[in-house]
């Protein structure tokens, strides 16, 4: 009987280890790692009051990159929340001024399988300052209390797994809040607008 004990809790041992490490088989919760390009404009065009003269874009070039859960829902739906370092350059071509932005950044989608390894993703992201960097003239400059350290964004895109351990995404991220830059007596708005492309290690 004992020896009968011994195998069986060996037995459910092994059969537990095989189905949990099955290549065909994922956890329901997934985790992974992202990094990315994100190109950005500072669209100077939509703050306010709005400037006398439009003001060219400028698409500036930074990254992305941090850690990712997915979380199951409602059947095929899944959440995915995101912790993400996101460094933002911009522009203001109006004075020539340069800026790069640090931020943490939080996106909460949602995911919904569309047509075999495409899904689309949508949801809100925020976006908290961490530092802000002005070079305008030659001189460089730290602004970040001088920053609006909050930003907000809608987020829609499309996610492509080209296997069960790695996807490439695509994404477009519209910003909702003012970011104000100076002090309240001499400050410039503006609101983002945002291209990212990232691959995802899932593991």
């Amino acid at each position: 009987m004992k020896h009968f004990l011994v195998l069986l809790i060996a037995s459910l041992v092994t059969c537990s280890t095989h189905a949990q490490f099955r290549p065909d088989r994922r956890p329901d919760v997934g985790f992974g790692l992202k990094a990315g390009v994100s190109v950005s404009n500072m669209n100077l065009n939509k703050g306010y009051p709005a400037p006398a003269e439009n003001i060219e874009p400028s698409w500036k070039t930074g990254f992305v990159l941090g850690f990712v859960m997915d979380v199951p829902v409602y059947g095929n739906l899944r959440l995915q929340p995101e912790y993400l370092y996101l460094q933002t350059n911009g522009e203001n071509t109006a004075n020539g001024a340069a800026y790069s932005f640090s931020y943490l950044s939080l996106p909460v989608l949602f995911k919904y399988p569309l047509l075999g390894r495409v899904s689309l993703m949508a949801g809100p992201q925020f976006d908290l300052l961490i530092k802000a960097d002005e070079r305008l003239d030659g001189n460089n400059s730290v602004i970040t209390h001088d920053t609006e350290e909050r930003s907000i964004a809608a987020v829609a895109g499309m996610d492509f797994s080209l296997n069960s351990l790695l996807s490439l995404n695509a994404r477009y991220l519209h910003g909702f809040n003012h970011i104000g830059l100076g002090q309240r007596s001499n400050v410039t708005e503006f609101k983002f607008e945002t291209i990212q492309v990232s691959a995802l290690l899932k593991f």
